[in-house]
């Protein structure tokens, strides 16, 4: 089994303190040096994984105020992702196949009344974007 890194404990730890904390969209984050005392770790290994964090959409950072919780809508996650492995036609084709095995389960789910992006499923809705994103010219 791989060992974790730093940044990889970091990360999760961050992820069980806003679990456990309940903490919300749009709510503050514990400070820097909250973390790096609670995790035990680098005031550096902190900043690492907000930025990372950051990057990715999960958090944002008013200067001056902290670190708050992003709405999941604002993710970059699935983009960033698409970017760097959808490199060949081929996984264009298997992503098509994704989107319409989304597309049946929507239209089975709602009797062909709704489409995907009338779905309650906010996960669902913005995997299918980016897909579509990467199969609207196939």
């Amino acid at each position: 089994m791989k060992e974790k890194t730093g940044l990889e404990y970091v990360l999760q730890e961050i992820n069980k303190i806003i679990i456990e904390e309940d903490i919300k969209v749009g709510e503050k984050l514990p400070s820097e040096r909250y973390l790096k005392e609670q995790l035990n770790v680098s005031r550096q290994s902190v900043r690492e994984a907000l930025r990372a964090l950051e990057m990715l959409g999960v958090i944002y950072v008013r200067i001056g105020e902290g670190t708050f919780l992003a709405d999941f809508k604002n993710h970059k996650l699935f983009e960033l992702i698409g970017k760097y492995i959808v490199r060949t036609d081929e996984q264009r084709m298997e992503l098509l196949d994704i989107q319409h095995i989304i597309e049946a389960h929507i239209k089975e789910k709602y009797d062909g009344e709704k489409s995907v992006s009338e779905d309650d499923n906010q996960i669902l809705k913005t995997l299918y974007a980016v897909i579509k994103s990467y199969t609207d010219n196939l």
